[in-house]
């Protein structure tokens, strides 16, 4: 029992490394930023659009960083996978 609480507290621990970061043009040049949840379901598989991304569709410099923080992978473990929420952040 004690092995099972150990994986699941390193798992936890260890999700909030997830990220994705990409750069377009020069990147962030502004100094601009904001900070959206992306709700996903069914493990990510379906998605719902992020209006954040809305407004950045006709910019030419810009970064997208997308991560599971930790409070969204204690989410997404409590919900079973059924809700995976992911925090999206646009600079530009």
């Amino acid at each position: 029992m004690r092995k099972i609480l150990l994986i699941l507290i390193i798992s936890i621990t260890f999700s909030s490394c997830y990220i994705h970061k990409l750069s377009y043009g020069e990147g962030a040049v502004e100094g601009y930023t904001k900070t959206d949840k992306q709700h996903n379901f069914i493990l990510g598989f379906i998605s719902e659009e992020t209006s954040i991304l809305e407004e950045i569709k006709n910019e030419k410099n810009y970064e997208v960083e997308i991560k599971m923080t930790l409070i969204d992978g204690l989410i997404s473990f409590l919900t079973a996978g059924l809700y995976v929420p992911t925090t999206v952040i646009v600079k530009k």
